[in-house]
């Protein structure tokens, strides 16, 4: 029979949702900041050049001194199921080799990204509202449709 535990990350792994904190003995594996279609937005901790299995992906920590950390927002990417199912079990046996958690800390860590994410896509359409006009002479982004 599943731990009670077992049965909470079997859950979330089901149904991920945002918010939701995987980690191994408080060793920060991922959490998911967003659900985008069938893709699932995460900053994580598990990849970079200095990792062995995952050096191609990003790696959203930040070390701020030897016993505090953060995450770096520009740094999410986005991963599908398999990908967490993955992450977060074993390959050979059946269980989890991470847990997740669901708190207001995670909550507040999901909206603190969202506004960062909110703030970046406001920059990023200015230049490119900068780059249209330069481009075609027009003062604003304009289709035929609207025009």
């Amino acid at each position: 029979m599943k731990s009670e535990r077992d049965q909470a990350n079997q859950r979330a792994l089901d149904n991920p949702q945002s918010g939701d904190y995987w980690h191994e003995r408080y060793s920060p594996y991922f959490v998911v900041v967003n659900l985008e279609g069938d893709q699932y937005r995460v900053l994580s901790c598990m990849g970079g050049p200095h990792h062995y299995l995952r050096k191609h992906e990003l790696n959203a920590r930040v070390e701020i001194d030897r016993d505090h950390w953060a995450f770096d927002y520009s740094k999410s990417m986005l991963v599908d199921h398999e990908w967490m199912r993955q992450a977060v079990t074993y390959d050979s046996i059946d269980g989890f080799v991470a847990d997740v958690v669901r708190t207001e800390k995670t909550a507040h860590l999901v909206s603190e990204w969202r506004d960062w994410w909110q703030k970046d896509l406001r920059k990023r359409i200015h230049e490119l509202e900068v780059e249209w006009a330069n481009f075609t002479g027009w003062t604003a982004l304009s289709t035929p449709e609207r025009a």
